[in-house]
């Protein structure tokens, strides 16, 4: 643990970096990977570049001495729902990236699988890279949630707070600001079109309401905190000067989640895309994050976002 931070603020950290591995789809978490490692080795590590039309060599990334290369896999959501067949085409693909790393990459001594499944490399995966290291004269490894922690826990408070974000803890929550949420509130809707339908229909919040939606453990933990600060948020846009402003607020989340939600994605994927949402591209300092999460938490308890009935989510 890094000197000074407490095991408060620690936790808080694991739990950004599950948020942050979670959003690292593609191309995302090779970003990620070179932004981690660059803190971490300096010039000894190069970025990849793309460029498609020849080829990327099968490698994310590399350390030169020891030549190193690194191949990213990062499925949706860290992989939470991953179907057989998605899991065969990813014990595929670490076979195939070494393969072609090895032909690619005369003199490797070196050839590292990271990924962003959350909790753990599903066993198939890790099989396959045993297998790679014992029929190899180089180590092949894996490097997922646990090694970016380790990593990224160990530098200083500014380099962490810069990969991770400022991550909230329970006291930031209990120290919301409303002009913090004023603020969130004024930048959605100076992204949104007139003539949004308001939603101003009061509707009881199920007790299992996190349950039946199915959100990851993560997500239930941050609308959770946030409900501390919902009937706050609730009062504040109540008492507005614009009266209609909590139903067009209501309206306008209504619409985005229906948004995502016919596009199929997942409990996960969807909090993240309101999520990203409300932040519209802002830096998620504590105080924003906080603020975010609270409305959020409001509209989940006015039942504006996500499922008020079992039956809905079957369908």
């Amino acid at each position: 643990m890094q000197i000074g931070m407490t095991s408060i603020k620690r936790r808080a950290f694991s739990n950004a970096l599950e948020l942050k591995l979670r959003r690292c789809r593609g191309d995302m978490l090779q970003e990620f990977l070179g932004d981690v490692m660059s803190k971490r080795h300096g010039d000894n590590f190069v970025r990849a570049t793309a460029h498609y039309s020849q080829g990327d060599l099968k490698c994310d990334g590399l350390l030169l001495d020891p030549l190193t290369i690194f191949a990213c896999y990062g499925p949706t959501n860290g992989g939470q729902g991953l179907t057989a067949q998605g899991l065969a085409k990813a014990v595929a693909k670490v076979t195939e990236d070494h393969d072609g790393a090895v032909e690619n990459w005369p003199g490797l001594k070196e050839w590292i699988f990271v990924s962003n499944f959350i909790g753990g490399c599903p066993p198939q995966i890790t099989q396959e890279i045993l297998k790679l290291d014992a029929a190899n004269g180089h180590k092949v490894k894996q490097f997922g949630q646990e090694q970016f922690e380790n990593i990224i826990l160990g530098f200083d408070m500014a380099d962490i707070e810069e990969l991770l974000g400022n991550a909230a803890t329970d006291e930031d929550f209990r120290c919301m600001q409303i002009p913090e949420v004023q603020s969130v509130i004024d930048n959605v809707m100076q992204r949104v079109a007139d003539g949004v339908v308001r939603d101003d229909v009061p509707v009881e919040v199920p007790a299992a309401k996190l349950d039946f939606n199915q959100l990851p453990d993560i997500y239930r933990g941050r609308i959770k905190q946030g409900f501390q600060n919902a009937s706050r948020v609730a009062e504040y846009l109540l008492n507005y000067a614009d009266p209609t402003l909590d139903g067009t607020i209501a309206g306008v989340f209504k619409a985005k989640y229906l948004e995502l939600k016919t596009q199929g994605l997942r409990p996960g994927e969807i909090m993240d895309g309101l999520y990203d949402f409300a932040l519209g591209g802002q830096r998620g300092t504590t105080p924003r994050e906080v603020a975010v999460w609270s409305l959020l938490a409001h509209l989940f308890e006015k039942c504006t976002i996500f499922e008020d009935d079992p039956s809905k989510v079957a369908a």
